[in-house]
């Protein structure tokens, strides 16, 4: 079937006011299913008038840049997450190395998780925490930032949080996959061990920590 076609003179037959809205020129004939494009251009408002909602990189400080509570809060750890107790280092894709802290309190850890494997296979770094109670129940929480080497303090990444006296557990993995990514992957892992409830005391209940690197 031959297209249909609205001749600007047809339209302007019909009313002056519908060539305008439509942009219809003396020369100019709207064939049906033609894409209208309009005499001209429309104005952009500068770029201080305008929104882009979500992509202006800035940060309104929220809950999310605040530390999360670990606990009840009524054992709080003896320090900081910026003061934590450095219980060492060891290799998270190489060997087996271990390391072990032990206490009675509340308290904030870390140690350092090292890249050693240079090969062009990748190698993903590994690292288990288990966290052994005795005579008072105590929870484990786990700070890694997988992307950026920084310490973090606010929130966990992993958690074991189990009641009573049982074991806690924590498998953290990150970095590389089949192929080595040329990026040092070595982290700062904080540790928080915190006691759910009771005195803080030699005599009521310790915990250890045995850390596992490349496992």
């Amino acid at each position: 079937m031959r297209p249909w076609f609205v001749t600007c003179a047809a339209l302007t037959a019909l009313g002056g006011g519908l060539t305008a809205a439509l942009g219809c020129g003396p020369e100019r004939e709207l064939l049906q299913g033609d894409e209208y494009l309009p005499e001209g251009t429309l104005p952009i408002a500068p770029a201080s008038e305008r929104i882009d909602a979500g992509r202006d990189g800035s940060s309104d400080g929220g809950a999310e840049d605040e530390p999360v509570p670990l606990g009840d809060g009524s054992t709080a750890p003896l320090n900081t997450c910026e003061t934590a107790r450095d219980i060492g280092a060891l290799s998270g894709d190489t060997g087996a190395a271990t390391l072990t802290a032990t206490g009675s309190c509340s308290e904030w850890l870390s140690f350092r998780a090292t890249e050693d494997d240079s090969s062009a296979l990748g190698a993903a770094m590994k690292v288990r925490l288990t966290l052994t109670p005795s005579g008072a129940d105590f929870d484990l929480f786990a700070f890694i930032d997988v992307a950026r080497d920084r310490v973090v303090c606010d929130a966990p990444t992993a958690s074991a949080t189990r009641s009573g006296t049982s074991t806690e557990e924590i498998q953290l993995t990150w970095g590389e996959g089949t192929i080595a990514n040329g990026a040092d992957d070595g982290r700062t892992v904080g540790v928080a061990v915190v006691r759910a409830s009771g005195p803080c005391a030699p005599d009521a209940g310790s915990y250890t920590l045995l850390v596992e690197g490349n496992r």
